[in-house]
């Protein structure tokens, strides 16, 4: 089940809201979260529901280690350092190895054959929704348990935390500490208009950002990325742009509207986007960009490794190596490994020649050149493979023209000009590669406009939520699901 479909917004979504609130109302408290994680594992099991147990088994690996931890604390004290240490390694394995399994068994298994000449079969393993996000959440659980930061919560706690559906397939990745005491707070289960009609707000703006942005912008950069030979250096360049906008608007928009459903329901989640194509440079744009994930390998990586505390040497070397785990968490690919090595490489050079995000005059040429770095990043992030990657920047900095850049804007298929299309195609023919190339003109520089101003948190809190706004508002919410004939996933479904 997608946010961005008929089914999730006109049945899924009021049902749970209606049971929710209408429980919390005759105060069954437990009864209304039993509720909310049942209706939460229909929103999961909808993708594949041959993956539900896996979601329950690791809950339940989870828990258990959590409730022997428990019983420990209760016990000699002089038992609880062991075993807190116990705990940790077995939580780690655990969790790391479904991960691992699931993820990465085909990666690595395929890469020894190919560095040894074995011939180990490779299980083409179909990656669990949200694995990568559920995983890391119940992990910073158990080390935060182990660190005596967190309490052992009651079961009905603990799935809630995990399993609330708005945050279980893409993020934000939140701490028990963010989710769970809201949940025991009896006073935010009453229904709070205002809040609820900033829910709105964030999740129409969410919606608007995948279905009029990130998937139109997505037929010119699948063209320009299944096509690189047949194009030219500019063709190559307006695609790999359009991606870049994709993503931003496909993953942002994701964010709004899990905090935008969050905020329905009486929660706040985390923020994950705050603009991070506005920064002047890489260190500032992984404080802006999935800002959550960011937070998880600071914490729980880059920290326990020892920092920045113990030298420059050190200091590059952690940055590397988160880097490189989240490449790698983003997907089992070397293409992955390479792009989070380039931003580790890029954080380490402005460790040596520190970059001023104060200064006036540098702000616009940082602004530019993080937007152009960004952009190049990106091409390896989205091709199949180095080779694909190598040959897409070699091509673009090829510097050939030969008029191919009509073939990617022939892409566009915007529904708005549909009838424009079809009398141009009867009436002037000649003139219907023109109105696809004003598409995509369009839609990019709406793009640009919209990264570079006010972002839905801007937009929404600290403001009054006048007439004029709820209807511009209503027009995007009607605008969107009138397109949503063509329905797709989120891009980091498949992270």
């Amino acid at each position: 089940m997608l946010f961005n479909s008929y089914i999730f917004i006109f049945l899924f979504l009021p049902l749970a809201l209606l049971g929710w609130y209408g429980l919390n109302r005759l105060k069954c408290y437990r009864g209304a979260q039993i509720f909310l994680v049942g209706m939460s594992l229909w929103f999961y099991a909808c993708f594949n529901v041959c993956y539900l147990p896996l979601i329950l088994f690791s809950c339940a690996v989870n828990y258990l280690l959590s409730a022997l931890l428990s019983g420990a604390e209760r016990g000699s004290g002089a038992m609880v350092p062991r075993c807190r240490y116990m705990v940790r390694l077995a939580g780690c394995v655990c969790n790391l190895g479904i991960l691992g399994y699931f993820k990465y068994y085909d990666f690595f298994v395929e890469n020894l054959n190919a560095v040894l000449s074995t011939d180990f079969a490779v299980k083409n393993i179909l990656l669990p929704l949200g694995i990568s996000f559920f995983t890391f959440q119940q992990l910073s659980f158990i080390l935060d348990r182990c660190r005596g930061e967190a309490e052992h919560y009651g079961l009905i706690d603990y799935l809630t935390f995990v399993t609330f559906f708005p945050q279980l397939i893409a993020g934000p990745i939140v701490l028990h500490s963010e989710l769970i005491p809201q949940f025991q707070n009896r006073e935010k289960r009453t229904f709070n208009a205002d809040g609820f009609a900033r829910g709105i707000a964030y999740f129409v703006i969410g919606l608007s950002q995948k279905v009029l942005l990130a998937d139109l912008l997505a037929k010119p950069a699948d063209f320009g990325f299944a096509n690189i030979d047949g194009l030219d250096s500019l063709s190559l360049a307006l695609a790999a742009l359009a991606y870049m906008l994709q993503l931003y608007f496909d993953f942002s928009g994701y964010c709004n509207m899990a905090i935008g459903i969050g905020k329905m329901f009486g929660v706040e989640l985390p923020q994950n986007f705050n603009s991070p194509y506005k920064a002047v440079s890489v260190r500032d744009f992984w404080r802006r960009w999935h800002m959550t994930l960011g937070r998880f390998f600071t914490a729980y990586v880059y920290i326990p490794l020892g920092g920045s505390r113990q030298g420059k040497l050190k200091t590059m070397r952690n940055t590397m190596i988160v880097f490189l785990l989240s490449g790698l968490w983003h997907g089992a690919e070397w293409t992955f490994v390479v792009w989070g090595m380039l931003y580790g490489l890029a954080m380490v050079v402005q460790m040596l020649h520190p970059v001023s995000e104060k200064d006036g005059k540098k702000h616009v040429f940082g602004h530019i050149t993080m937007f152009l770095f960004h952009c190049l990043a990106f091409i390896i992030f989205r091709s199949d493979t180095l080779t694909d990657a190598f040959r897409y920047l070699k091509r673009l900095f090829s510097m050939t023209y030969f008029h191919s850049l009509q073939a990617v804007a022939g892409a566009m298929d915007l529904p708005e000009f549909y009838i424009v299309e079809k009398l141009l195609s009867m009436r002037l023919p000649g003139y219907v590669d023109t109105l696809h190339m004003v598409e995509l003109l369009i839609e990019l520089a709406v793009g640009i406009l919209l990264i570079m101003g006010k972002n839905a948190r801007e937009r929404i809190e600290g403001r009054a939520l006048t007439g004029r706004f709820a209807a511009g508002l209503a027009v995007l919410f009607a605008w969107s699901v009138i397109s949503l004939s063509g329905v797709s996933t989120f891009l980091y479904f498949n992270f």
